[in-house]
């Protein structure tokens, strides 16, 4: 929660007729509130913003994100709408298509060109970008990354620490397989950096803590299902005793695909990312065993923060999500899309 919204929680109670728990609830989408307390806060922060709108509001600022990447790109997506709606924050969201640097360079220099207040977007890898970046923040545009980040660049950050993130994939891993076995690590995405350092990490605890399990490497250009499926498909023929699959981003639903067809007698232990819809189906079909998850709504709220707020508050936000282990026995039966419903997609990707 800002210092913008946090004075006004005790008039959207008031107006709501709830608790200012209730209220602190629904604005950071924990969930466990009725949709009549929702709908009732979203009403009287809407009106509130109309009596007596937010400062930060007078500007616009802009979210930049990859096109087609999956459920979990649209739920952050619509949280940053949602949220935004919230707070009474202009926001302008704009698709990039997945991993071309160049698409994503000219959407960066348009909205500077356009008049940008604060830019949060998902980086590529690429010198392009890089000098992009460097660019904007030359010029006095306020600028960081969410969910990949861009080192090096002097930009902020929120998301998770993904090499992290990899290690403990890697430490699950070598848990599941009892330490040794081989086992296949699935990863795209080339430009992002979230997914090297996922693979890196996992790679480096495995080499270390496990060094009887195989490695092997399947590598997907485009981060896309159905070249996640050949791929993996390609390698059962040939590796009939894979004891594990760690999916590094997208991909999921053609490695799960994949293993299903081949109907091996013990399946592999299976451990990817970020829950969703079709990722938790996968965990009570015990078609994957674990999930790291970074909080979608948590990250949109933490870069609204950053975005409106003034250097000084700035410097003293962290913006570092948590990595959530999830697993069949935790998981809960709301995923918290409620409040996102009316900006969210219908779309079935992962």
């Amino acid at each position: 929660m800002t210092e913008t919204s946090r004075p006004r929680i005790q008039k959207i109670a008031q107006m709501a007729g709830v608790s200012t728990a209730t209220v602190d609830r629904v604005l950071n989408n924990r969930g466990g509130v009725s949709k009549k307390a929702v709908s009732a806060v979203t009403e009287s922060l809407k009106r509130l913003n109309e009596q007596d709108p937010v400062n930060a509001s007078e500007g616009i600022y802009d979210v930049i994100l990859p096109m087609n990447a999956g459920l979990s790109t649209e739920y952050l997506a619509a949280a940053f709408r949602h949220l935004a709606d919230l707070r009474g924050i202009r926001l302008r969201y704009t698709e990039v298509e997945r991993l071309n640097a160049l698409r994503l360079a000219e959407v960066l220099r348009r909205c500077e060109r356009e008049g940008s207040s604060g830019i949060a977007f998902q980086a590529l890898e690429d010198p392009l970008v890089r000098e992009t970046a460097s660019h904007l923040m030359a010029s006095g545009t306020r600028l960081f990354t969410v969910v990949s980040d861009l080192p090096g660049a002097g930009l902020g950050y929120i998301g998770l620490d993904n090499r992290a993130a990899g290690r403990t994939a890697g430490y699950l891993m070598g848990l599941l397989c009892k330490g040794s076995g081989t086992v296949a690590v699935i990863w795209g995405g080339h430009l992002y950096r979230a997914h090297e350092e996922r693979e890196s990490g996992a790679r480096s605890f495995l080499r270390t803590e496990y060094p009887n399990i195989e490695i092997l490497d399947v590598n997907c250009t485009r981060d896309d299902a159905e070249e996640a499926d050949g791929r993996l498909t390609a390698l059962l023929e040939k590796e009939k005793g894979l004891t594990g699959v760690y999916c590094v981003g997208a991909g999921i639903i053609g490695a799960v695909r994949a293993l299903e067809r081949s109907r091996l007698a013990v399946p592999p232990a299976v451990v990817g990312h970020n829950l969703t819809m079709n990722t938790r189906d996968f965990l009570l079909r015990r078609q994957m065993d674990v999930i790291l998850h970074q909080d979608m709504t948590e990250i949109a709220e933490k870069a609204l923060d950053y975005l409106v707020a003034t250097p000084e508050k700035r410097r003293g936000l962290n913006g570092e999500v948590p990595i959530q282990i999830i697993t069949r026995e935790n998981l809960t039966n709301q995923l918290g899309l409620e409040p996102l419903r009316e900006h969210l997609k219908t779309s079935k990707s992962t």
